[in-house]
């Protein structure tokens, strides 16, 4: 063991988008928008920004199983949250890089929610507490909560806890603190995994009484919908019978429990300073995925929009000079990046890259679904069929420094005929918010050639779990775990 290793805490959410924190802010696309992130806007000050990092997958499950194992969906088969059910079948010999940390004498932890395949083992010490993944009300009754729900499917988008009540998800960040405070004599490992800002959002009183953020602005979302993936997924969703207002509503609830996050990176950093342990601790802040906050009268992520694909990493380290990088990154550099940080060779196995040593990729990708005969968008409910009467289709994307171009790769459990690939192209020099299909412009055909061969070309030889298992899996396991 080297006794100079630094220690790491990683401070990972759930559902929260990058533009929703003070270093991400892009004051000439909304005028107005004042995050109130104090405490991640003073560790963004000491730390290098990673401002074009993409998820593997934008959902929970695979996008967790990415990021712990360093594969992506077409390495691990875990394409969706159908993974999460017992006894799902996993690569022999896949490892988690926290595992690779406890052999090299790092003790090592995760507090909160962890939603990943049973069969990953990554912490020597875990503790579920505050996670709310069979909760998400935090012991409430919903009628106290002043629940805001989305028209026809019922789905809850927003909520308050009512005053002088007590926030369950608080013990995450107790648990880290005590953790950092009891193993500061020995180089750590730990994980503060917040449930927040998951739909519903669910808000402490205090956070809600906070001002508008969007005071100057109305924060009304973009209605514009971009490819006919987007548009199935918004009518699943169900938020497109929301007001104006109640759309603002949905877009500062979030946004107050965003500050909340911020509150409890605050205590985070106040403890590592209390055990005299931050000048030689790795910081890592980052997210599954993004979410919809009403965009096209979608909520969650599952798209590779911008606001659910994208997502922040902020990575603080001693000896690291501070920065913005717009290089492209994603969710699975973060394994060699932080073993290149702490001087642990990389094992064979782990992709990615060491963000701080390789060279940038001419491509990342990402991929969600399994594409099966009987897939649903909302695996746990059992809901969300595709347009056409077909089930949910597997959908892959590619990214360049100029381009998004993404498609369906698996429908009903076969490949798709053309017509079914609905590809979508975003030219992002043009149109950062990636609205406009360029697909079926002429200008573009040799760019969507290459791109569609490159996204074919990573799928070629992935690993697939056989439908009729999978499904026996889920029916049997999904509805007692019934994942968020």
């Amino acid at each position: 063991m080297n006794p100079a290793a630094p220690n790491i805490v990683w401070i990972y959410c759930d559902e929260l988008r990058a533009d929703a924190l003070g270093p991400y802010v892009n004051s000439a696309a909304e005028p107005g928008f004042s995050p109130r992130t104090p405490a991640i806007d003073a560790l963004a000050e000491h730390a290098v920004v990673f401002r074009e990092c993409f998820t593997n997958s934008p959902v929970c499950v695979p996008a967790r199983t990415a990021i712990l194992t360093g594969q992506p969906p077409e390495r691990t088969g875990v394409y969706h949250n159908e993974a999460y059910a017992d006894g799902f079948p996993l690569p022999a010999g896949l490892m988690t890089f926290p595992e690779v940390f406890a052999g090299h004498g790092y003790r090592t932890a995760s507090f909160g929610k962890h939603h990943a395949p049973a069969a990953l083992t990554p912490w020597q010490h875990t503790d579920s507490a505050g996670g709310g993944m069979r909760d998400p009300f935090g012991g409430h009754d919903p009628a106290e909560l002043d629940l805001l729900t989305t028209p026809g499917t019922g789905f809850v988008v927003a909520g308050t806890v009512p005053e002088g009540t007590r926030y369950p998800p608080e013990r995450v960040t107790d648990n880290t603190v005590d953790w950092i405070a009891e193993h500061a004599d020995a180089p750590f490992l730990v994980r503060a995994s917040y449930l927040q800002p998951h739909t519903p959002v669910i808000v402490p009183h205090e956070f809600s009484t906070l001002p508008d953020p969007h005071d100057r602005s109305g924060g009304t979302p973009a209605q514009e919908v971009s490819s006919p993936f987007e548009s199935a997924f918004a009518d699943v969703s169900g938020g497109q019978g929301l007001s104006a207002e109640q759309l603002r509503r949905a877009r500062t609830a979030y946004h107050d429990l965003v500050s909340w996050i911020d509150s409890q990176i605050a205590r985070i950093v106040a403890a590592l300073e209390r055990a005299g342990v931050a000048d030689h601790t790795v910081i890592v802040l980052t997210s599954d995925h993004g979410a919809h906050l009403g965009e096209t009268g979608a909520f969650g992520k599952h798209t590779f929009a911008p606001q659910s694909h994208r997502v922040p990493l902020i990575i603080a380290a001693p000896g690291l000079a501070p920065g913005h990088r717009d290089d492209l990154a994603q969710s699975i550099d973060l394994a060699r990046t932080l073993f290149g940080l702490c001087g642990i060779d990389a094992p064979e196995g782990f992709g990615g890259r060491d963000l701080f040593a390789d060279p940038a990729p001419r491509a990342i990708f990402a991929t969600i679904g399994f594409g099966a005969v009987w897939s649903t968008a909302f695996p746990n409910k059992m809901y969300g069929g595709y347009p056409g009467g077909h089930a949910w289709p597997r959908r892959s994307c590619v990214r360049t420094d100029r381009f998004r171009f993404d498609m369906t790769t698996r429908i009903d459990g076969r490949a798709p005929t053309p017509e079914e690939e609905e590809p979508f192209l975003a030219d992002r020099a043009a149109d950062a918010a990636e609205r406009t299909n360029l697909a079926e412009h002429p200008q573009y055909r040799s760019v969507v050639a290459r791109l569609r061969e490159m996204v074919r070309e990573n799928a070629r030889g992935a690993m697939e779990i056989d439908d009729a298992v999978l499904l026996d899996l889920c029916t049997a396991a999904l509805r007692l775990h019934r994942p968020s």
